[in-house]
């Protein structure tokens, strides 16, 4: 399974969640979950990508084993017609003599371990020594770098058994190794199946992808004997395919590796038209405020806000983002603390104090200067401006009107030009409605190609829809264009925008 979601649509606590009730349930259910996060690969991968498969894979046995250590009190390992499964695993790492069970996990996971500290230890010792010689040849500029590769590594390996694991592990059939490991434990520890959590697999670089999603096509045809059930399975973060690199024959690569075939996709982000939106948004405000209070909360809205307009205000304005909610209801707690008389004055959230966090949100994180660059900015600051001079076109006509023509969020662009927007789709400046439109707005006489919108919070930072009647834009305006099919929705192309004309 690909959990997908952009920057923090809460990809990485699924993940956790899932390892977390394993563990919890794992004396009944046997399921033995191993959490990797690819943001600790070291920054050596781009140099050799037999480097990068050594800490992937020497990082999945060194979790498995800790997992098993840290939960020992659960998890039983099986002493008993396993001598077959530990002779193959002592010879899969070079190992000789012990044969406690015990013992050999301990030894395996010392040896990756050193493995993983080599990885950092060894190149910064080559680059050092580099520089160094570079230095005294007045040969070396500052800001070069030096590539290190998996011979550089080796040479500077003194142990042995450590070099074995390393090379066994560096080439490209490593990913075999790690799928027969899973196998020879299944039957040491005889659980049901294990689970491989790996998150944030679109930060690794296109190679190290390459090497990930290698992994995860063996993992998905690794059945047991009974062709019913896997050895292990995958839940696996990523990006949207845009900022994703899924390998591809036509694009030189040995396999190709297709979401919705090779895996199910689950995209986490909800539409802002789905009938469960605000009750979701509810629930998440319950829980949150349950697990500070350390009690029950009843009346959600009352707790905290001074009515349900600044709830709701804050809910629309997260854009199905449960981080960026979070980071509303933050920021507009600490407004509140700002206009706060007295300590000992009981004041609640209001909506005013919504308004003003979702304006420090989108000016500082949402339009962050370091995940943006000027092409970005230029392109939004124009969509914002082309929705707001429409919208506000459409306010002055709809006062001779009976039927009122919806304000719009929403526009479409070309598909060779929806690369140029990956930055801002990511950030969440704007969202693709292609992952997340509901089957009930589709018409066949509405808008086709790729639709899009404005962020709802930038749409109220930019002014791009009414302030004074944003909640109701939000709550009735939208799902009145949807119904329409997104009739009223624009059409932009980038080549008219401005900041392509004076390039």
């Amino acid at each position: 399974m690909l959990v997908e979601g952009i920057r923090g649509t809460g990809k990485t606590h699924v993940l956790k969640m899932i390892s977390s009730r394993c563990i919890n349930s794992y004396p009944e259910r046997k399921i033995l979950p191993i959490y990797i996060s690819l943001a600790k690969v070291s920054e050596w991968q781009g140099s050799d990508i037999r480097l990068f498969r050594i800490q992937l894979y020497a990082s999945i046995v060194t979790s498995t084993l800790s997992i098993i250590e840290t939960e020992k009190a659960r998890i039983a390992v099986q002493r008993r017609e396993n001598g077959t499964a530990i002779e193959t695993i002592k010879r899969m790492f070079g190992l000789k003599g012990e044969n406690d069970i015990d013992e050999l996990m301990k030894r395996i996971k010392s040896l990756n371990d050193t493995l993983i500290g080599q990885l950092t230890y060894i190149p910064d010792k080559i680059l050092n020594k580099t520089k160094v010689e570079s230095q005294v040849k007045a040969g070396f500029s500052a800001g070069e770098k030096v590539q290190v590769t998996l011979e550089d590594f080796f040479a500077n390996l003194s142990e042995k058994e450590v070099q074995y694991v390393g090379k066994t592990l560096a080439y490209e059939n490593a990913a075999g190794f790690i799928i027969e490991f899973f196998r020879q434990l299944k039957q040491i520890l005889n659980y049901n199946y294990a689970i491989l959590l790996l998150d944030e697999c679109s930060e690794a670089t296109e190679e190290a992808q390459i090497e990930i999603f290698r992994l995860l096509k063996l993992i998905r045809g690794a059945f047991t004997s009974d062709m019913e059930t896997n050895y292990v399975y995958f839940f696996a973060s990523v990006y949207p395919p845009y900022a994703t690199k899924y390998p591809s024959k036509t694009k030189g690569v040995s396999f190709n590796f297709d979401p919705g075939q090779d895996a199910g996709v689950e995209y986490l982000q909800l539409d802002e038209l789905s009938d469960e939106y605000e009750a979701f948004f509810h629930e998440l405000t319950r829980k949150r405020l349950e697990y500070v209070f350390g009690r029950y909360v009843t009346d959600t809205i009352s707790e905290i806000f001074e009515n349900e307009k600044a709830f709701l205000l804050a809910a629309y304005c997260a854009n199905g983002i449960p981080r960026r909610y979070l980071e509303i209801l933050k920021q507009s707690y600490d407004n509140l603390c700002q206009r706060s008389g007295s300590e000992r004055e009981l004041k609640k959230i209001s909506q005013k104090d919504v308004e003003s966090a979702v304006q420090t949100i989108a000016a500082g994180q949402i339009l962050a200067q370091n995940k943006l660059d000027d092409d970005d900015f230029k392109i939004i600051e124009e969509i914002s401006k082309r929705i707001r001079t429409r919208n506000k076109k459409t306010e002055t006509e709809n006062k001779d009107k009976p039927e009122p023509i919806p304000a719009n969020v929403y526009f479409t662009i070309s598909r060779s030009q929806f690369s140029k927007l990956t930055n801002l789709l990511l950030q969440g400046c704007i969202h693709d409605k292609g992952r997340t439109r509901l089957r009930k707005y589709y018409k066949e006489e509405g808008a086709h190609g790729i639709l899009l919108m404005l962020d709802l919070s930038l749409s109220l930072y930019d002014g791009a829809v009414d302030k004074r009647r944003a909640l109701d834009i939000f709550k009735q305006d939208l799902k009145d264009n949807a119904k329409s099919g997104y009739l009223y929705c624009q059409d932009f192309d980038l080549n008219q925008f401005d900041y392509l004309k004076y390039k």
